[in-house]
């Protein structure tokens, strides 16, 4: 397999099985700086949309990486996320109607929503067969404490964006909201969330989420379960909690991982062995002589979270 830059994957997704995912951003581009994001702080911290990278690039990886897939390796889904905030792309409308071209794949974009007061955002959007809008604060204060949102931007107009998204759009709606212990999980956090809850129109799916990698910053702690389905009890609409990760691969894996494979994973996606055994659609022993081989060199770090070991990027070496 060729060096893939904005193309990686497949990943297992908690939500939606065996994900390709797109990466249109430098490392790490975004409209927030959260607290809880497991690609660590956000080192370009813009509202600014443009062609961070060339759409030709990214519909060439694409194209390259579709057709040299095994009919056993096609991934359920095509997702926008990796290394910041996808709708920053000013072209991700025109990558969307590109897939669309050439494959019946759906396509998935997980965005912050931080940009859907946006007519163009929400156009590009449209073209999507699901969207996963997070919504991780009502309250100002909150939403600065988990979120840190990018000069320029401010809460009441996301509110609104996300109302007038969620009206306008088509497709699916998985919402998402994250939530981290001491950080947006107040009574007062809970009833503001209740009041733009009641406003947005045709979710599919509210998702409660929690911190389950490595986090910006160290001290972050997780909702434990029973406080997640405390959460789930003051929501005043029905949610789902979100499982580690899905029952997805039934087949046997049936390759070696290589290297690269591995180390171009866990650029974008941050995992242990067994997440990526599962991503890569690979046997867990062969992933595990890379993942050291890789150590050994210094091309990517562990970090303990839960008592399970993590293995991130050095970004150093790219």
């Amino acid at each position: 397999m060729s060096q893939h830059r904005h193309v990686y994957g497949p990943v297992p997704s908690r939500r939606l099985g065996r994900s390709l995912g797109v990466d249109l951003l430098p490392f790490k581009t975004c409209t927030y700086d959260c607290t809880y994001c497991q690609l660590g702080h956000t080192t370009s911290h813009t509202m600014e949309r443009r062609e961070y990278v060339p759409l030709e690039d990214v519909i060439r990886e694409l194209a390259d990486h579709l057709a040299s897939d095994r009919p056993e390796d096609r991934p359920d889904i095509i997702s926008f996320a990796g290394s910041g905030e996808p709708t920053l792309h000013s072209d991700l409308g025109r990558c969307i109607a590109a897939i669309k071209e050439m494959t019946d794949v759906p396509v998935a974009v997980f965005t912050n929503g931080s940009l859907l007061w946006m007519p163009e955002v929400r156009r590009d959007l449209a073209l999507a067969d699901i969207v996963s809008p997070s919504l991780d604060a009502a309250l100002p204060a909150t939403a600065e404490r988990a979120n840190a949102l990018a000069p320029g931007l401010d809460l009441p107009r996301i509110l609104q964006g996300m109302e007038d998204f969620c009206r306008e759009y088509t497709g699916r709606i998985w919402l998402e909201i994250m939530l981290a212990a001491g950080i947006n999980d107040s009574p007062e956090d809970y009833a503001a969330l209740n009041s733009v809850l009641a406003r947005l129109e045709h979710i599919e799916h509210i998702q409660l989420n929690t911190v389950t990698r490595p986090p910006a910053d160290k001290d972050v702690r997780a909702l434990t379960p029973e406080e997640l389905h405390r959460a789930q009890a003051l929501l005043c609409r029905p949610s789902e909690i979100i499982a580690s990760f899905p029952k997805t691969a039934q087949d046997k894996p049936k390759k070696t991982a290589t290297e690269e494979e591995v180390l171009e994973l866990i650029r974008c996606h941050p995992s242990t062995v067994a997440g990526l055994a599962v991503g890569l659609n690979a046997e867990e022993q062969s992933v595990a002589l890379q993942v050291e081989a890789l150590l050994g060199r210094g091309r990517i770090l562990p970090e303990v979270r839960d008592g399970e070991t993590y293995y991130i990027s050095a970004r150093e070496d790219e």
